[in-house]
């Protein structure tokens, strides 16, 4: 392989993201870990569990007056999860 002909590793770990269309399963993944950035410690201590399915985050709270308050929230969580991307991520968020 000729000096000319070789690619910086970056590059090289884009393409094959983007073939594989590992791209949105990488961000859903990356919207679970900046979870507690986003809505605060407080928030993430009552979080049980989380997934994301069909581009709509499922967030399980052990409290019923916080999932109350999260859902009258929703739209503005919405836009600052997706604020973290160039993109839109998460078309919904459903707490339970």
């Amino acid at each position: 392989m000729k000096k000319q002909d070789a690619l910086p590793i970056g590059d090289i770990i884009s393409q094959f993201i983007s073939e594989k269309n590992f791209g949105q399963k990488l961000d859903e993944t990356q919207v679970m870990r900046l979870w507690p950035r986003i809505v605060g410690e407080t928030v993430n201590s009552y979080t049980q569990s989380m997934y994301v399915h069909n581009r709509t985050l499922y967030v399980r709270l052990s409290s019923a007056v916080l999932r109350n308050e999260l859902t009258m929230l929703r739209n503005e969580l919405l836009t600052r999860i997706n604020a973290e991307f160039e993109h839109r991520v998460i078309d919904n968020i459903i707490f339970r």
